[in-house]
């Protein structure tokens, strides 16, 4: 954990509104020029599939466990892994046709992959920066990284930033980059939200974003810690969504727990990993089938986004450190009760084709 000692937030805030009147052109040195190409070499490396991402994240957190946000980004991409085989699950296989399975997959690929293109050269920066003791976060722009994460990195390296507010603003930097790249595309809005599985997720609440914890470490079966998504089209409740699986991770009745199950259990985007008693990614086997990423879908080669900086005015990022309210809660029962629902939603679907 950072010190707690920082500048006073009135600094911080004043530095992120000159970033935005700064012109001056950056100039780059020889070594310089040689990090920045090994640091795209190395993301681009990592950024194969959803599992070299999460595998990425987890390395590094356990590297430097100041950085809060890598843990979370770990856990979070989890997710992102389960919700894509999904699709090739036997409970939601039934509801989907094929084209719109690849649709649904290549929202969530292309979501995961651009999070991880923006994040990770930030990561390795301030890895470079601690083994050379020197601040080299004035090249964040040349990753095509927002303006508005280089006085936060540049605070925290100087150690005048808690872990907890740089976890905020990259929350808060990567919701709005997905949200300009992504979120409000014309693809996005007509193949995704209109999407009628996307719409009875919303309503019906089958969108859970799951944390395998242990309530006491001598039992068989890990609980689930986290929160149901709602409105996930609004960047603000994305942001806010952020925050509150941040403070549910890191509380104090599962952070341990959480790690250890992180530690212990290869991701392999199966929902075995962590449930082996609901599901299994042998289909021969009388449990719900979850499939690995690996053999569900192929690696997609990702175009970077043409750079256009989302940090163009103040009052974007005005909220960026306000705390929001969450406390740890046990969901076990209620994706249980999503589960026998989806069953049954499943059954019907079959016995009408």
């Amino acid at each position: 954990m950072k010190k707690q000692n920082h500048e006073p937030m009135a600094t911080i805030e004043q530095h992120l509104k000159d970033i935005l009147k700064d012109k001056t052109p950056l100039i780059v040195t020889q070594i310089e020029k040689e990090i920045i190409s090994t640091i795209k070499y190395k993301t681009e490396l990592a950024n194969k599939n959803n599992i070299t991402r999460t595998n990425a994240y987890l390395s590094f957190y356990l590297e430097y466990p100041e950085i809060h946000w890598a843990f979370l980004a770990h856990m979070v991409s989890r997710n992102g892994g389960y919700n894509m085989t999904d699709l090739k699950s036997s409970i939601h296989s039934s509801v989907l046709s094929p084209t719109q399975q690849v649709s649904l997959f290549q929202f969530l690929e292309r979501a995961n992959s651009l999070i991880f293109h923006d994040a990770y050269p930030q990561l390795l920066l301030y890895k470079k920066s601690i083994e050379d003791n020197i601040s080299y976060f004035h090249l964040l722009p040349l990753f095509s990284v927002s303006t508005f994460m280089t006085p936060i990195w540049t605070f925290f390296f100087r150690n005048k930033l808690s872990s907890t507010l740089l976890t905020f603003a990259l929350i808060t930097n990567e919701q709005q980059y997905v949200e300009k790249h992504l979120m409000t595309l014309n693809h996005t809005k007509q193949a995704i939200f209109k999407n009628y599985m996307y719409m009875i997720q919303e309503v019906m609440g089958f969108t859970h974003v799951i944390f395998p914890y242990k309530k006491y470490t001598f039992l068989r079966k890990y609980s689930l810690s986290g929160i149901e998504v709602h409105n996930f089209q609004s960047v603000q409740t994305r942001i806010n969504i952020g925050k509150k699986l941040y403070h549910i991770l890191f509380s104090k009745q599962a952070y341990s727990s959480i790690l250890d199950f992180a530690n212990k259990h290869v991701h392999t985007g199966s929902r075995s990993d962590y449930w082996p008693h609901e599901y299994t990614s042998n289909q021969n086997q009388s449990k719900i089938f979850s499939p690995s990423l690996i053999l569900s879908w192929e690696n997609v080669k990702h175009h970077s986004p043409t750079y256009h900086d989302w940090f163009t005015n103040y009052s974007k990022v005005k909220y960026w450190r306000d705390k929001v309210k969450a406390d740890f809660q046990d969901i076990t029962k209620d994706v249980k009760r999503d589960l026998t629902l989806m069953k049954s939603i499943d059954k019907v679907q079959k016995m009408i084709n």
